[in-house]
């Protein structure tokens, strides 16, 4: 629960300082996973390891939850970012990209976490399922006519990024018997499928 000094600072996201904080809090997480898992860290351990008192976490952050949420949507922003130009637009190589970096990095992150934070896997899953809905919802919006309505749009962005997210996490958590390639091939052509009737073109 936040402290009263988290509800009356507001911390301003554009100060050098504020973002330095935030960053040293992420890094602090990602050690602190690495070294025991999550689901023994506290705040204290992320403030400690930040170099920051208790009431500073409570101003950037409402709790250890939040932080994770925050951790994971950087993550996997960060990870787009490496291999989709922020200038991206829908087509189908950029669909594909998009796909196959979802099933790589699910991949990686099954991989690295220990079983005993089996229970926050759904939590970061809904937060990285919410990041690629807004990458297909905005392409989609650059992408389509004046004519669909932002309902219309919005919906479509839902299926579709569940149409990847579904396969993408029932893979990484299996034997992973084909190649990520392979399914990203598979999950592309339904994806354009789905997109028929929204998108006249997609190259």
């Amino acid at each position: 629960m936040a402290t009263p000094t988290a509800q009356l600072t507001q911390p301003n996201a554009s100060d050098p300082r504020v973002k330095r904080t935030r960053r040293l809090l992420l890094r602090a997480f990602t050690e602190l996973a690495q070294e025991k898992g999550i689901s023994t860290i506290s705040v204290q351990d992320m403030a400690e390891r930040a170099t920051v008192n208790r009431a500073t976490f409570y101003a950037h952050f409402e709790d250890k939850y939040a932080l994770m949420d925050s951790w994971m949507r950087e993550e996997f922003q960060q990870e787009l970012a490496r291999k989709i130009p922020a200038s991206a637009t829908l087509s189908a190589h950029n669909l594909r990209v998009l796909i196959l970096s979802v099933f790589d990095f699910l991949a990686r992150f099954y991989s690295s976490c220990k079983r005993t934070d089996a229970q926050f896997e759904p939590m970061f899953e809904t937060a990285m399922q919410q990041e690629l809905y807004d990458v297909l919802l905005g392409w989609l919006k650059q992408g389509t006519s004046s004519g669909s309505s932002a309902e219309a749009l919005q919906t479509t962005a839902q299926v579709v990024s569940w149409a990847i997210f579904g396969p993408a996490v029932q893979w990484s958590r299996g034997q992973r018997i084909r190649s990520s390639e392979e399914m990203s091939r598979d999950v592309l052509a339904v994806v354009l499928a789905s997109l028929s009737g929204v998108v006249s073109r997609i190259d």
